[in-house]
């Protein structure tokens, strides 16, 4: 388990069936995608929500939830979760030393202690321009979390 390392992910070092969570916030109105890779790098599923307004911090807590989920419910035990926001990584690394207040991050940890092994890496917003188009286009649909299984020719 590595919390807050600030540098890249190579895939070719993950285990089998690591995936990698690429997270980010589009800040008209709250929206956030994800795309969910396997150990190659690999694009397996593409995750948008339109949230409407909410705190810029709670919409990204909420994407982290929902690839969590995701994740969980398909029986993937092992994550890397790139995020462009520190303090995400720092509020979820600080609930596993005290308390937290907020359920979101409450239920984030639970989500995480059930894996076998997970990360969390910092990753500038520059190296997210896919995640950055995939939430953006959260806007052309109504509120609520969007799965797409197909990868698009063009965003």
């Amino acid at each position: 388990m590595e919390l807050g390392r600030m540098s890249g992910v190579c895939y070719a070092d993950m285990p089998h069936r690591m995936l990698s969570m690429l997270l980010e916030i589009v800040q008209q109105g709250a929206a956030v995608g994800g795309v969910l890779r396997d150990h190659h790098g690999q694009w397996i599923i593409r995750v948008n929500k339109r949230l409407g307004l909410c705190p810029v911090f709670n919409a990204e807590l909420w994407e982290t939830l929902d690839g969590l989920t995701i994740l969980h419910i398909r029986i993937w035990d092992k994550v890397s979760i790139r995020t462009d926001s520190a303090k995400i990584i720092q509020a979820i690394q600080e609930a596993f030393s005290r308390s937290s207040n907020s359920a979101l991050i409450r239920r984030i940890q639970q989500l995480l202690s059930i894996m076998v092994q997970w990360e969390m890496i910092h990753t500038p917003r520059e190296e997210n321009i896919e995640v950055d188009r995939i939430a953006k286009l959260a806007f052309n649909r109504d509120e609520g979390l969007q799965l797409f299984t197909e990868k698009p020719v063009t965003y």
